[in-house]
């Protein structure tokens, strides 16, 4: 789920992950474990990816940090 999101927000922005690491200050290992366990990005990161546009991957955060309290 949010490994989709994430890949539809990267085509509609038309970005690379690489674009993505640089924006998070991040390697590519990193992102990576953050998109397959998404409770591990910090709130910052979030609201980093919100103001870059990522709206998919956002609600879909959003939706997983609900569910988690």
């Amino acid at each position: 789920m949010i490994e989709k999101a994430f890949k539809g927000d990267l085509k509609r922005l038309r970005l690379k992950r690489y674009d993505v690491c640089e924006m998070l200050h991040c390697t590519m290992p990193t992102l990576k474990s953050r998109i397959n366990k998404p409770e591990t990005f910090t709130v910052n990161e979030i609201v980093l990816l919100k103001d870059n546009g990522f709206s998919l991957l956002y609600n879909n955060l959003l939706n997983i940090l609900k569910w988690k309290k």
